[in-house]
């Protein structure tokens, strides 16, 4: 009897074990062996647009100079004729007097802003110490060293303002006045390096960080699609810059492009268009669309847009791939497998609870992958799908009000 007992606890006791774990690798399965998949509806911002390489044609003058290099402007950065740009050194001493005197500089201007603070609540002083604290933290996890170096900054200026503002100390005279001792002593170490000047007025471009075009704009009139096409694929016409770096003398820059008969339907009628270069210069610049030339007996079309803004990143670029948009849409986000036409009605299956609901939907935009529908869903209307609703991707005998497993 003892044993009959003993032997339906140990049953019991297998049995409060394997049920979770049954329990657990049905719903497992059940999830990986889902006949449907489904994907949220995100708000979403879509372009049509056009991707091509071509060149792009600056009014562009090289700075001589040449050696061990340190640059005093930016990347960039407008400068008039004169403008001292860089300097070379005759030993590498140099170099590292002018990066301390650059970081002292930059410890006495934080002194500056330190003491010309007008707040006197100490609570938002501690709120910014604390952002700023976490800030940095989040770029150094980040390993983001550059961003890591100005959030260290802002966390300094934090404590020195909470330290004026209770009064702690008073001024930061003692502070600026060693690091102006220190920055007597590197400017003895710097010397008189010899001046790179910029002979002419422009944004100045540092040799390391861009290259030259050997084109200029009255070549690219005169060169064919495919002469362009073959150029930017094989790499001719660009070069290292020589010197010290370049100028770039007007704001205003070409880009000579090649795109297929077939892609170039999308500049009819359309005379303005944003331009940006992904993965190197991904802010959108308004371009104005010039001309767009047919080849006889060829499928290649020459297209040429004007723009008039520039930036650091524009300006280091010399042959590159275009993301070319030609209107931009915002709306909710479905993706195109989603899409399905009953009764001559566009829509998708949405998962609600464990059934399908079918939903008409309005299209703004569509392209391979994706498509746009307008915000503000209802039901009854002409665009049913709303935000973050579970759309079905993927399903076999899809059906409104069938029952999902």
């Amino acid at each position: 009897m003892n044993r009959k007992k003993q032997g339906i606890a140990t049953a019991l006791v297998l049995l409060v074990l394997v049920l979770p774990a049954i329990y657990l690798a049905f719903q497992v399965y059940t999830v990986t062996h889902r006949p449907y998949t489904t994907e949220t509806a995100i708000r979403y911002d879509m372009s049509d647009s056009l991707f091509c390489g071509g060149f792009l044609a600056f009014d562009q003058q090289e700075v001589p100079g040449d050696g061990m290099l340190g640059y005093l402007v930016e990347n960039g950065e407008r400068v008039s004729a004169g403008t001292q740009v860089a300097e070379q050194y005759s030993d590498p001493s140099q170099a590292n007097a002018r990066r301390e005197l650059t970081e002292l500089d930059s410890q006495m201007e934080l002194l500056k802003k330190s003491e010309n603070t007008a707040a006197d609540d100490v609570s938002v002083l501690l709120n910014q110490r604390q952002s700023s604290f976490y800030d940095l933290l989040d770029q150094l996890d980040r390993q983001s060293y550059s961003a890591a170096e100005n959030k260290a900054n802002d966390f300094l200026l934090s404590l020195n303002r909470l330290q004026i503002t209770t009064g702690k100390i008073s001024s930061f005279d003692a502070a600026r006045s060693g690091l102006e001792s220190q920055k007597q002593e590197a400017l003895a170490r710097l010397g008189s390096p010899a001046a790179v000047t910029a002979p002419v007025g422009g944004y100045f471009v540092a040799a390391s960080a861009g290259d030259w075009l050997e084109y200029d704009q009255e070549q690219l009139e005169a060169m064919t699609a495919q002469a362009i096409a073959d150029g930017v694929r094989d790499g001719s016409g660009v070069r290292p810059i020589q010197g010290a770096g370049k100028l770039v003398k007007s704001y205003t820059w070409r880009f000579y492009g090649v795109c297929t008969l077939e892609e170039s339907k999308k500049f009819e009628g359309v005379t303005k268009v944003n331009i940006s270069f992904p993965g190197v210069a991904e802010k959108p610049l308004p371009a104005v669309v010039e001309q767009v030339l047919l080849e006889e007996g060829s499928d290649r079309v020459k297209i040429v847009l004007r723009c008039e803004r520039v930036g650091a990143d524009v300006l280091s670029l010399s042959s590159a791939v275009a993301q070319i948009d030609f209107n931009s849409y915002k709306g909710i986000r479905v993706n195109a497998r989603a899409l399905h036409i009953v009764d001559g009605n566009k829509g998708v299956y949405v998962k609600s609870g464990n059934l399908a609901r079918w939903c008409r939907i309005e299209i703004l935009y569509q392209n391979d992958e994706y498509i746009l529908v307008p915000e503000g869903g209802k039901e009854g209307t002409e665009n049913e799908v709303r935000l973050f609703d579970e759309i079905i991707v993927e399903g076999t005998d899809l059906r409104d009000g069938k029952l999902l497993k």
